[in-house]
């Protein structure tokens, strides 16, 4: 079967159902919240110890910036090796990595005996395992929902994305308080578990043309060249970037803006929570706009949304009202992130999702990196309200892309789920 743009679709998918009968999503998305959850809980106990160990600030934060660039890096290769093997193996491969150097970082925090070049080894080879288990589960994810059920699943998936972001890192805090090792235990158990869940997948994730393989490095060309070729893949890789610059940077910004004005950690923190919360509920009412706006609708209104009320909040910097219009403008980022994904997923060969995935991934969030400094430079010289400001005119900038790029404008409406 073809789509309108010549590219095979697999057929081979399970019969549909509702995702909470589907057996298979069920296990993996239980799998995925827990283990999400786990990595957001090591994600501060990282930094955490390393101070507790060094004492250093400028060295937490130069293995924190090793890790976010060594993964950067490896999105590409790693979407490749993704379309090599078997998926669900290689999910269940890299969970059992994970579990086991987390479980042994645990025992040698115990024993004393940990340092920080071995936080940051297993901090790299663990983020290394992450990112190839990432392409391989949203690559298999046709192969365990029906084609018309990828945009109720993407919510879901959000929907878990948004929670862990929430409970995770003030759960890492909590069990760093009652002993170092604890949270990268917990996140080793949350990664066995994961490993559980995945390994009673049941289906074919085997991609196919395996003996046709080439170069891993001429292979990854093969994903730069097809998403350069089809349009909306194309879209989406010169417009995310900037709507995730922008939404990084006014969530960064409000943080650097209120401590700066002597707000208390703890109310940020709620701040930070609300705004996530806003996500969280996109993320629930996301199956309800499935099959009623169209792909190009959604990320228009998000975009023009987006703007204006990123203009809202830097009127309102630094005042906890803040969180109240960043909030509303994340409402409708899931049900987007949702079509657009599962668009992505519809785009490529059955055995090339992996780097096509990978591909759109790595351009959507190589500029976020860039987005906590252009914070931090506009408010030493300026301050939280032209912050914000600035990724506000971002975000007006994405609109205007949304209008004028042809892959956006004539993007496929997304297909209707079951209620």
């Amino acid at each position: 079967m073809s789509d309108a743009s010549g590219i095979e679709i697999a057929t081979d998918v399970p019969r549909q159902i509702p995702l909470r009968r589907n057996k298979g999503f069920r296990m993996l998305w239980i799998g995925q919240l827990l283990s999400d959850t786990g990595t957001q809980i090591s994600g501060i106990a990282y930094p955490l110890l390393i101070l507790a160990l060094t004492h250093s600030v400028v060295l937490a934060g130069v293995v924190g910036t090793v890790r976010a660039i060594t993964l950067l890096c490896l999105q590409l290769p790693a979407g490749a090796l993704s379309d090599r093997f078997d998926r669900r193996r290689t999910m269940i491969i890299c969970d059992t990595m994970r579990a086991v150097l987390l479980a042994l970082l645990g025992i040698l925090i115990v024993l004393d005996l940990a340092s920080w070049p071995v936080v940051l080894a297993v901090s790299l080879i663990e983020g290394a395992a992450g990112a190839i288990f990432d392409p391989s589960a949203a690559a298999a994810l046709p192969g365990i929902v029906p084609d018309g059920q990828l945009e109720q699943a993407w919510a879901a998936t959000e929907a878990r994305t948004y929670g862990a972001s929430l409970a995770g890192p003030a759960l890492g805090g909590v069990l760093f308080g009652v002993g170092r090792a604890v949270p990268f235990l917990a996140d080793a158990l949350s990664f066995a578990v994961s490993f559980g869940t995945v390994s009673r997948i049941r289906g074919r994730f085997r991609p196919k043309n395996e003996a046709s393989r080439k170069a891993l490095w001429r292979e990854v060309t093969e994903g730069l060249q097809l998403v350069w070729q089809v349009p909306i893949l194309r879209a989406a890789v010169i417009q995310t970037p900037l709507l995730n610059f922008a939404f990084s940077g006014v969530t960064f910004s409000i943080t650097l803006a209120m401590r700066q004005h002597g707000t208390s950690a703890a109310v940020i923190g709620m701040v930070q929570a609300a705004i996530a919360a806003g996500g969280l509920l996109g993320a629930v009412v996301a199956p309800r706009l499935q099959g009623r706006m169209r792909l190009p609708t959604l990320v228009t209104t998000i975009t023009l949304a987006g703007a204006l009320l990123f203009g809202a909040a830097a009127l309102l910097v630094p005042s906890p009202l803040v969180a109240a219009p960043v909030a509303l403008a994340l409402l409708l980022a899931p049900a987007a992130n949702a079509a657009l994904v599962s668009v992505v997923l519809r785009s490529a060969p059955e055995d090339m999702r992996g780097r096509v995935i990978s591909t759109v991934m790595m351009a959507a969030t190589a500029l976020a990196t860039l987005a906590p400094l252009i914070a931090g430079l506009t408010i030493q010289h300026a301050s939280g309200a032209w912050a914000v400001g600035v990724f506000a005119a971002a975000t007006a900038v994405a609109a205007v892309l949304c209008l004028i790029l042809p892959g956006l404008r004539h993007a496929e409406p997304p297909a209707t789920a079951p209620g």
